[in-house]
């Protein structure tokens, strides 16, 4: 499973350490700088969902960094800092930062707040679709319901992506085949039926209770949603 990349940027080593350590543990990847020149480094080689920054480092200053961030990404920024007045705050939220918060901080609250603006930042860049409860991720091709993880292989997800696009409406086989094999002049109704198949039992094994793919008999498949409530027997 893909995990969320995060930069911290603090010049002060232990404080760098301690949060990447509850971090690592909270199940993201954590890469670090102590400098703005370390920081740049990173964050034009890798691909980052979001940047923890101090203001105060030995190379600059912190406020003027969002500005050469954005030309690079557009994962949200959060200030992590010991400068608390008012007037520091809305330097940094003007600067282009999305959070800021204030030393002392609780590591809890600190990665609730990463995680709050990974998923908002995905959902507004299109990288998140929901459905309650699935979860479709189409940054790294993670699918969940209920939290629980879906393990789909390219084309599953790709017909499941594709039928969430128009929920409630149909998608025929022909539209199907063309966009997940990428065929526009043949459709083999079979293999689509035989994925589809597969990719319904994958959901079924999580979520037994419910049914998002309807099957529209002759014609193709819709994604049903809200999704159709199944009578699960206890044995």
């Amino acid at each position: 499973m893909a995990h969320e990349k995060v930069l911290l940027v603090d010049d002060a080593s232990d404080i760098l350490e301690i949060n990447k350590s509850y971090l690592e543990d909270e199940g993201f990847e954590i890469y670090t700088a102590e400098t703005i020149a370390e920081a740049m480094k990173i964050i034009q080689v890798i691909n980052l969902d979001c940047i923890v920054l101090d203001v105060m480092l030995p190379d600059g200053d912190g406020f003027a960094l969002p500005a050469k961030i954005q030309v690079y990404t557009k994962a949200p920024i959060i200030f992590l800092t010991a400068k608390d007045q008012d007037e520091d705050k809305i330097a940094g939220l003007t600067a282009g930062a999305d959070d800021y918060i204030t030393k002392p901080y609780s590591l809890p609250e600190l990665t609730l707040r990463i995680k709050a603006h990974i998923k908002r930042n995905m959902t507004s860049e299109g990288f998140l679709i929901e459905f309650n409860p699935l979860r479709i991720n189409v940054k790294t091709r993670e699918v969940t319901i209920n939290d629980l993880p879906i393990h789909l292989t390219n084309r599953e997800f790709d017909i499941l992506r594709l039928l969430c696009e128009t929920p409630n409406v149909i998608v025929p086989f022909q539209r199907i085949y063309s966009h997940v094999w990428g065929d526009d002049t043949n459709c083999d109704n079979h293999l689509v039926m035989v994925n589809i198949s597969y990719l319904r039992k994958k959901m079924e094994k999580v979520a037994p209770d419910i049914t998002f793919i309807k099957t529209e008999w002759g014609l193709g498949y819709s994604f049903a949603y809200p999704p159709i409530r199944n009578s699960v027997s206890l044995k």
